[in-house]
C-alpha cells in the first residue's frame, strides 16, 4: 500500500513520533454508497431497480462492520486496530458507516464514510471484514452502550440485537421497501443469562483480494443488492425484508449478500466491491 508506506516515512522524519509510531502505522479505509452508476444521495429517487424495474426513493443507508483486516506481504491477514478515542463512529472493533444525512425520520445529520485504525509497519494489499456486530456485543443494552452502538433506529431488541444493515425507501416509492439485516432465531432470556445462540447469525463475509487503501474505495451498491428482487410487490406484507427466514422477499437479497436462505446455499457476495 503506497499510502501506508508514505505515512510511515513521513513519521520517521517528524518530531515526536515516539516508539509507538516505529511499530505501527495509520490506515484509513474509504467507503462509498452507490445505486448502480449514481452515488447515493439521501432523498433521491433511483429507477430501474430489481426484477420489476422499480423506482425507489432512498432515505437511509447505514451498516456496521467488524473484524477488519488487511493482508501483509507474506499473505497473512492482520487485524486493523480501530481507533475509538474521539471517534463516535467506532468502538470495540466495530465501525458504523453512515451515508444518510437525516433526510428521513429515522436518521441523523452526521455522516461517516471511513474506517480509521493502525496496523504494524509493513506493506499490505487486500482487505476483508464482516458486515455485522460481534455476538458478544450484539445483545447488550443499547440504551447504555457507547456510540455508535447506542442508536435506537439500528437496534431491534435485546434478543435480536442490532440491524447490521439498514436501507429504507421513502414517500416517493411505489411501496415502502426496507432492508434490515440482523440475526434471527436467537434464544435466551435476560433472567437466564441472556442470548446464548442465534440460528442465523447473518454476518456478511467480505474479502477484496486486491484492495489498496491508498487508491481504492469499498463500494456498497444498492442496485446489486436488490438484483432479482420484486420491489413493487411485498409478498410477506412487512414492507420489504426484515431478515425473517420465511420471508420470500429476502431470498434474492440474501443471495446477493452471500448468505444462505430458506434451505438454499449461500450465493456469491456482490453488494461490496473495490473501485
Amino acid at each position: 500500500m503506497k499510502r501506508l508506506g508514505i505515512l510511515m516515512a513521513l513519521c520517521a522524519f517528524a518530531l515526536g513520533c515516539g516508539d509507538s509510531a516505529s511499530s505501527s502505522q495509520p490506515v484509513e479505509l474509504s467507503f462509498a454508497a452507490v445505486v448502480g452508476e449514481a452515488p447515493f444521495v439521501c432523498g433521491d429517487v433511483y429507477n430501474n431497480l430489481g426484477a420489476s424495474d422499480s423506482s425507489i426513493e432512498l432515505i437511509d443507508f447505514r451498516f456496521y462492520v467488524q473484524e477488519v483486516e488487511v493482508k501483509n506481504a507474506a499473505g497473512v491477514w492482520v487485524p486493523i486496530q480501530l481507533e475509538d478515542e474521539g471517534n463516535p463512529f467506532q468502538y470495540g472493533g466495530v465501525a458504523l458507516l453512515d451515508f444518510e444525512n437525516g433526510c428521513g425520520d429515522m436518521g441523523n445529520p452526521e455522516l461517516n464514510a471511513s474506517v480509521l485504525g493502525t496496523v504494524p509497519v509493513g506493506d499490505y494489499e487486500g482487505l476483508r471484514f464482516q458486515m455485522g456486530v460481534p455476538f458478544e456485543m450484539n445483545h447488550q443494552n443499547m440504551a447504555t452502550a457507547p456510540s455508535p452502538l447506542n442508536i435506537s433506529t439500528l437496534f431491534w431488541n435485546w434478543q435480536g440485537g442490532y440491524k447490521f444493515l439498514r436501507i429504507d425507501s421513502g414517500q416517493f416509492s411505489k411501496t415502502d421497501w426496507r432492508m434490515h439485516l440482523g440475526s434471527t432465531g436467537c434464544d435466551g432470556t435476560p433472567t437466564a443469562g441472556g442470548v446464548t445462540s442465534c440460528t442465523n447469525g447473518n454476518r456478511v463475509m467480505v474479502e477484496l483480494s486486491t484492495f489498496d487503501a491508498s487508491t481504492d474505495t469499498v463500494v456498497a451498491d444498492y442496485a446489486d443488492l436488490v438484483e432479482g428482487a420484486d420491489l413493487d410487490n411485498d409478498q410477506a406484507g412487512d414492507e420489504g425484508c426484515m431478515s425473517k427466514p420465511d420471508d420470500t422477499d429476502c431470498g434474492p437479497l440474501f443471495e446477493n449478500l452471500g448468505l444462505p436462505f430458506g434451505g438454499s446455499d449461500a450465493g456469491t457476495q456482490q453488494f461490496f466491491s473495490a473501485e
